[in-house]
């Protein structure tokens, strides 16, 4: 099968992994290159699971993995004044992961491992539609809530395809995160895309977990001072699934799954295990990468020339 010079970015840890082979099996069907940045820790500073994600990598060697180190004590101050711990970590896996794109992609999908593609349905759009005149487009999805029957009649459009060309780092690393990539770059853009029969072609299972899985989530992703999240979760957990959630207090209907994401199944099966493709990023290549990023430049951004390639 011909594929786009396409790169799919998949953000990951591993209270992501019942989502991870779905969404690297989606992502072979129309990308080139799957990149997948790892940080050795989760965002509230506790250790990752350092066996787990050995084994993961070795059952994945086509994708790259890039693993780096959680080092909140030696990011320059004047980086976290422009960008916020709850955000800065997210955005720092996308910019490292930016290092080890190929240099023949010329377009970036940019994920998280709970965004499942449609692979068949994205693969026949990217043939059918005008992406490539485009600088930036935000894909339509289907948003899930507690267990993967449940869809809201709401579509949300997380996911972000953006021209190679057109990143830069200081882009990259902002505090509206992907959002910044859509709102700063210049046009011609679109967002809510959805393919030629309007339907959306990628699933977000961000809330569908158990309550363990929940917990963790909320407990140590990048938005944990927004709300008491504890407190919500346990009153969820409470009782059945009453038809809305406690984050944007949409309405569902159930459906067929389309992909093999069940609560009641072990988190990971792995395969055989094999050689991994992993970079191992060191501090001092973190601290490296991110000088290229300057309150001045920040400033600077919008004047940037459009066709400015992103710098390795």
């Amino acid at each position: 099968m011909y594929k786009k010079p396409i790169a799919a970015v998949i953000n990951f840890c591993t209270n992501e992994r019942r989502f991870l082979k779905a969404s690297i099996e989606q992502a072979r069907l129309f990308a080139r290159q799957i990149l997948i940045p790892v940080c050795d820790h989760f965002f509230d500073g506790s250790p990752e699971n350092v066996e787990e994600l050995d084994l993961i990598y070795r059952s994945f060697p086509d994708c790259t993995f890039i693993q780096y180190p959680y080092i909140p004590e030696k990011i320059p101050r004047r980086l976290l004044k422009q960008v916020s711990h709850a955000h800065f970590w997210h955005s720092l896996s996308r910019l490292l992961a930016m290092q080890y794109v190929d240099d023949a992609i010329e377009t970036v999908l940019f994920l998280d491992a709970d965004e499942v593609a449609d692979g068949k349905r994205f693969a026949r759009w990217l043939e059918d539609s005008d992406y490539h005149q485009h600088v930036v487009l935000k894909l339509a999805n289907y948003w899930y809530f507690r267990e993967p029957i449940y869809q809201a009649a709401i579509w949300e459009d997380s996911v972000v395809l953006v021209q190679k060309r057109a990143l830069t780092s200081q882009l990259l690393l902002q505090e509206s995160e992907r959002d910044a990539l859509y709102d700063q770059l210049p046009g011609p853009k679109r967002r809510r895309v959805a393919d030629s029969d309007g339907e959306p072609m990628f699933h977000h299972f961000s809330w569908v977990r158990t309550k363990e899985e929940m917990l963790k989530k909320v407990g140590s992703w990048g938005h944990r001072a927004d709300k008491n999240w504890t407190e919500l979760v346990e009153k969820e957990f409470a009782a059945p699934f009453g038809g809305t959630d406690f984050v944007h207090r949409y309405q569902y209907k159930t459906v067929s799954p389309l992909f093999d994401i069940s609560l009641q199944s072990t988190f990971f099966e792995p395969v055989l295990p094999q050689a991994a493709s992993l970079k191992t990023i060191s501090s001092s290549q973190v601290i490296s990468c991110l000088k290229a990023v300057s309150p001045s430049g920040w400033r600077k951004y919008l004047g940037l020339d459009f066709n400015m390639p992103f710098k390795r």
